[in-house]
């Protein structure tokens, strides 16, 4: 593997970033840093071809990356718990997609646990009521679930 791809990447990253910045560059200019550091880190991660497991974290990054930009400039942007669900569960699915190993299920799971939430969450009724129910106890969910998964290996 080439060792200048990731550091490269990050130092042209952070370059064009701040020239877009100087230039008023429509989009990247009006980025917040947060969200664009976080861009550039995850499309670094994602460039880094020979690693499998480097997909996953930059499939993560990117989409907390561009959660935190939409959550600024889209007003019917979702819930941050949802969305990172969403991101964790995709890095899931695509790294068992060049991998061939585990996560294909859990990231199955997740995706579809994101995608149910979000369409229950824009209408009315039970499920409406479940999802507001489940909101005040999903870090403890989560938290049983990743202590089963690490035990589990």
């Amino acid at each position: 593997m080439k060792q200048g791809i990731f550091p490269g990447t990050l130092i042209a990253g952070i370059g064009l970033y701040f020239l877009s910045k100087q230039w008023a560059v429509p989009f990247i200019g009006e980025m917040d840093a947060l969200p664009a550091f976080l861009l550039i880190i995850g499309i670094a991660f994602l460039l880094q071809r020979k690693e499998p497991y480097a997909l996953f974290s930059g499939v993560v990054i990117c989409g907390i990356a561009i959660h935190y930009y939409a959550s600024g400039n889209i007003s019917n942007w979702p819930a941050i718990w949802i969305v990172y669900l969403l991101s964790i569960g995709v890095g899931f699915i695509l790294q068992y997609n060049k991998t061939k190993q585990s996560g294909l299920w859990l990231g199955a799971a997740l995706t579809i646990l994101a995608l149910i939430a979000l369409f229950a969450s824009q209408t009315n009724g039970i499920f409406r009521e479940i999802i507001q129910y489940t909101e005040r106890f999903w870090p403890v969910i989560l938290i049983l679930v990743g202590g089963y998964l690490i035990k589990k290996k």
